[in-house]
């Protein structure tokens, strides 16, 4: 009776750890499962991103930009910090000239949402619009003004060239990689190899891992807390109260500045399209704290 008794005491926890272990092991894979089906049910700007079996290759090429941007936590902590700066006025500038709104993530690929982003070719601001594209969608580019700083012009500017590369291809995916590899490029890559998608292109390198970079910055993103522990990234930045002053041709801003009980470090850091210590002839609108 003894070592029945002993053998029942051993056996039920035995069969409680077992249950429990299975139990916890069915749920793992079931959510992974969850999880493992809605990673590769992507779309991006409204059109559905092939992983079946004649696209296979793309499984490794989203999984790649998806391992490299959660290395980068650091720089994601920032960039997420950046959100609520660009993203509700990118956002309405695109739902209003009716752009998907996942071109927003376009803007993360070419620059991160840094302000002082510049490329080696002179590509700047948010959008990294070469000076000559700049100025041909009606830009500013000179030593006195930069309107690529001009986050808000810049923009503009970047629907209109999005708008107009999509009336060549008709297909959003397209007119976002032809922002990478410009519009010829791209109908050239479409000619040579006589496909439509850009999802059948044998691209170059950079053009080939741009659209599964973005397509990475949105899951990431979208799931910000799958992906990161935001908990310990702090507050995200909010935009500053501003109001706008009038000013005409000045040749020394940080006195005028200081005249008007402003700094020259505020009308620099507001106005970023402003690239000198002075202003041409003209009437300027220009930002200020609110006080």
């Amino acid at each position: 009776m003894k070592s029945i008794c002993l053998k029942k005491k051993i056996l039920i926890p035995s069969i409680t750890v077992c249950s429990l272990a299975f139990f916890w092991i069915a749920q793992y894979a079931f959510w992974w499962s969850i999880f493992w089906n809605d990673l590769y049910n992507q779309t991006l700007a409204w059109e559905a991103v092939p992983f079946d079996k004649t696209h296979q290759f793309n499984i490794e090429r989203f999984d790649r930009e998806l391992a490299v941007t959660r290395l980068d936590e650091a720089q994601m902590e920032i960039v997420w910090k950046r959100f609520w700066l660009y993203k509700s006025m990118i956002e309405k500038k695109l739902s209003q000239n009716n752009v998907p709104l996942d071109i927003f993530y376009l803007a993360i690929a070419e620059s991160y949402l840094r302000p002082t982003a510049v490329s080696s070719a002179w590509a700047a601001w948010i959008w990294q619009f070469m000076p000559e594209t700049a100025k041909s969608y009606g830009l500013r580019v000179d030593d006195s003004i930069d309107e690529r700083y001009d986050v808000e012009k810049e923009t503009d500017a970047a629907i209109q060239y999005l708008k107009k590369a999509y009336d060549k291809f008709w297909n959003w995916t397209l007119a976002m990689a032809a922002f990478n590899r410009g519009m010829n490029g791209i109908a050239n890559d479409m000619s040579n190899q006589y496909q439509s998608s850009y999802y059948d292109l044998r691209l170059n390198n950079e053009t080939a891992r741009y659209i599964f970079r973005i397509i990475a910055y949105k899951e990431v993103f979208k799931n910000v807390n799958r992906y990161f522990d935001t908990s310990k990234w702090g507050t995200q930045y909010t935009t500053p109260e501003t109001t706008t002053v009038e000013i005409n041709k000045t040749d020394n801003l940080a006195v005028w500045a200081a005249w008007k009980g402003y700094t020259y470090a505020e009308i620099r850091y507001l106005n970023p399209w402003i690239r000198k210590n002075s202003l041409p002839e003209w009437t300027w609108k220009v930002k200020v704290y609110k006080r």
